[in-house]
């Protein structure tokens, strides 16, 4: 990592979180392909604001994820659990668009739901269940990424409901940011799903989780990639 501020030095944190990431320069040696699935929420479901710390940390992960010279492609989408929808996408590019992205998320209004959403006790349930059939069903990756702060749904997506989806042939990984684990050690829906699908779950909540998260999940997928491209190179 490079340092960018001086021995006894102090500067202004910056506050401009989606700025445009610097280039990177790739492997195209069997390049990697991810989707990353990322909730843009506050640690607090009824908060009505996201933190700082909150932007500062998912973004971070997102960074970690770009700056990664063997993935060549990256899809994204973020959403929203509180607001049940997804406030933005990008397919199968070469880097993230953090400008766009952050254009993107200015339009979430947190704190206000939509009445019907309320009246309908199983709604977040039902988006995350579409959310999941959709995005793994359509998909050329290889890794899937959930990210963001857990969420705590009455009801879990049912088995039946992602039966068809759920055996999948790349790895799944959540790299759930808690700000404070010992708060809420339990499992939430979307690890619980990852679960199911024996996936990998990763707890984010120092800058040194992430290093470790990221180097335990890129291990795994090189591991997987060369083993499913053995039969094909050995013909």
């Amino acid at each position: 990592m490079k340092l960018t501020l001086a021995a006894n030095g102090i500067e202004a944190s910056n506050r401009e979180f989606f700025s445009e990431e610097p280039p990177v320069s790739r492997i195209n040696v069997d390049p990697l392909r991810v989707k990353i699935l990322v909730n843009f929420a506050p640690q607090q479901s009824a908060a009505a604001s996201m933190a700082p710390i909150d932007t500062s940390a998912l973004v971070s992960i997102l960074r970690s994820i770009s700056r990664e010279p063997r993935i060549c492609k990256f899809s994204i989408v973020a959403f929203n659990m509180n607001d049940q929808k997804v406030v933005y996408r990008q397919e199968d590019s070469d880097q993230i668009n953090f400008p766009e992205l952050g254009k993107a998320l200015s339009s979430i209004k947190l704190g206000m739901v939509d009445y019907k959403k309320l009246a309908d006790k199983h709604s977040e349930t039902e988006f995350l269940t579409k959310l999941i059939q959709d995005e793994l069903g359509n998909t050329n990756a290889d890794a899937l990424i959930f990210a963001g702060p857990k969420v705590m749904l009455d009801q879990d997506p049912a088995p039946d409901s992602l039966k068809d989806v759920t055996d999948v042939s790349f790895p799944v990984f959540y790299m759930n940011y808690v700000l404070t684990p010992q708060q809420n050690p339990w499992r939430d829906s979307i690890g619980n799903v990852v679960k199911k699908m024996r996936g990998y779950e990763y707890t984010i909540s120092r800058p040194r989780d992430l290093w470790m998260a990221w180097t335990d999940i890129m291990t795994h997928i090189v591991k997987l990639k060369l083993v499913s491209s053995a039969p094909a190179s050995s013909q």
